[in-house]
């Protein structure tokens, strides 16, 4: 399972839109669609679900603005994990 079919069933519920109108390129952080306690829930679902930290500097449009930059944000974080970064 893809890191963006983990993201979308979470997003599309906080969203309250169906999974199918949700894409690599649908804005997120600020365009409403996910609220900004959404958003929080939201980092701590990838947290928990991707075994990674996020920290408050890190919660920001270049790494929330879509699925796409979220899952990318996700990966990188991963790959540090793995590397034995922070």
């Amino acid at each position: 399972m893809t890191i963006q079919e983990r993201l979308v069933p979470f997003i599309a519920k906080a969203a309250h839109l169906p999974e199918k109108d949700i894409d690599d390129r649908l804005p997120i952080y600020n365009s409403g669609i996910v609220s900004s306690l959404r958003l929080l829930e939201m980092m701590t679902f990838i947290e928990k679900a991707f075994g990674i930290v996020i920290r408050p500097e890190e919660l920001i449009e270049d790494n929330f603005r879509d699925v796409g930059t979220i899952a990318g944000f996700i990966q990188s974080k991963t790959r540090r994990v793995v590397a034995g970064e922070t």
